[in-house]
């Protein structure tokens, strides 16, 4: 018998099934794209360290140091202020030394001075050997010891200043400082009067325009002793 071939058939795709096909794959290519996009979102997010993006018109911080506020600047303490007379004792002081031999006074300046807002007069008694001991009042008067007589002083108000031992002049008897000592225009000094030199004492007189708060201070290179005066007197003794 003749063989006969056995064929299939296959039949044939309707244009339905070839639609309903298409659709499919396009879904899930559109899955996969979408599953990717989302692996994708979290990997960035871990890496730039998880935190949640700003909200549209949130200021975001700008990476560097934080801004520090401005420097205030103090206002100087004498700034907007008038110069005030400082506020010294008025008694007596005294100070006891014995250099040998004794320091010899050469010279006797007076000048006004400004300081951290204090107004003071100072007068610089400047010594060759040493500084000697002192004391330092007010007095009613000036009396010169060699003639008891007052010393004449211009002011209201007086201040006597003993140096000892001390000398006013050199080895031939000659004065080593001027007398008397002009003050013009100065606040509260207005003369300055050597009023002795006698036997390892120096005496000074000095008028002032009232009875003013003082202090006393040593200095050297030179040797010095500075008679500080508040530049405002307080009254008349």
């Amino acid at each position: 018998m003749p063989s006969v071939s056995s064929r299939t058939s296959t039949p044939a795709s309707t244009p339905g099934a070839q639609q309903t096909g298409g659709a499919r794959a396009a879904r899930r290519r559109a899955g996969g794209l979408l599953s990717l996009a989302i692996v994708l979102g979290v990997a960035a997010g871990c890496s730039s360290g998880g935190g949640p993006a700003p909200a549209p018109g949130t200021p975001t911080a700008t990476a560097g140091a934080a801004a520090s506020p401005s420097p205030l600047t103090a206002p100087s303490p004498s700034e907007g202020q008038a110069p005030s007379a400082p506020a010294w004792p008025t008694g007596p002081t005294s100070l006891v030394r014995a250099p040998a031999p004794p320091p010899r006074l050469v010279g006797v300046t007076a000048a006004h001075d400004l300081t951290a807002g204090l107004s003071f007069d100072r007068v610089v008694l400047t010594f060759n050997g040493g500084v000697p001991g002192y004391t330092a009042h007010y007095v009613s008067k000036v009396i010169s010891p060699g003639e008891g007589s007052p010393v004449p002083l211009a002011g209201q108000a007086f201040f006597e200043i003993v140096l000892q031992p001390a000398t006013a002049h050199d080895d031939a008897g000659t004065p080593t400082v001027a007398s008397p000592i002009a003050a013009d225009g100065l606040p509260a000094i207005r003369q300055i009067a050597l009023a002795g030199d006698f036997e390892g004492y120096v005496h000074l007189g000095i008028g002032l325009t009232g009875v003013t708060g003082y202090r006393v201070t040593q200095l050297t290179g030179p040797d010095r002793l500075v008679f500080d005066f508040a530049g405002q007197a307080t009254g008349a003794p």
